[in-house]
């Protein structure tokens, strides 16, 4: 029944999502931070915040650089302007979470049922009006496809050691995010 109700509040997602973001691939570009995996359940969202600390702090290639060094990667990337970037197909696990626990579940590592999400931001520049518009597209737009349960920062699942998403107003996004559905 409860799989019924869940496939039925999908299809009603997808349904009544008719303007899904505009994305653009770069995939290509990495091919570092992640494995490819055939079959994975994803519930989860977790959002981050990165930025450079060499030359344009926000600019998008130099960001996928230094993933590269780290071989680490997030499925998605949101520039200040708003615009969306995929990074990694969403059916593949990406390396952003790390060592993590979910905290509502005690649930450990978590790259392999989460998709996860850049904001290009730092700790004293907020994310902008067209990040949140772009995120809570994204968010929704991923809906469509998984029955998300929990929509995290990294900080949530890593509090030792992350402290992003930066200057994040949750209050925002939820309202934002309920007002859209």
């Amino acid at each position: 029944m409860r799989t019924l109700y869940l496939s039925a509040l999908l299809f009603l997602a997808a349904a009544t999502y008719a303007n899904p973001p505009q994305i653009i691939d770069i995939t290509s570009k990495v091919n570092f931070g992640h494995h490819m995996k055939e079959k994975r359940k994803v519930d989860i969202i977790v959002i981050h915040s990165t930025r450079c600390l060499e030359g344009d702090p926000y600019d998008v290639m130099a960001a996928v650089n230094v993933f590269r060094s780290y071989n680490v990667a997030s499925h998605y990337m949101i520039g200040r302007n708003g615009m969306i970037y995929r990074l990694v197909a969403e059916k593949d696990v990406a390396f952003h979470a790390g060592k993590s626990v979910l905290p509502q579940t005690g649930r450990k590592f978590l790259n392999g049922s989460s998709i996860g999400i850049e904001l290009l931001n730092s700790p004293t520049d907020a994310p902008t009006k067209e990040q949140y518009t772009a995120l809570v597209q994204l968010v929704n737009d991923i809906k469509t496809r998984y029955a998300i349960q929990y929509i995290v920062g990294h900080s949530d699942i890593a509090s030792d050691r992350k402290t992003d998403p930066w200057l994040f107003d949750w209050k925002q996004f939820n309202f934002l995010l309920n007002k859209q559905l």
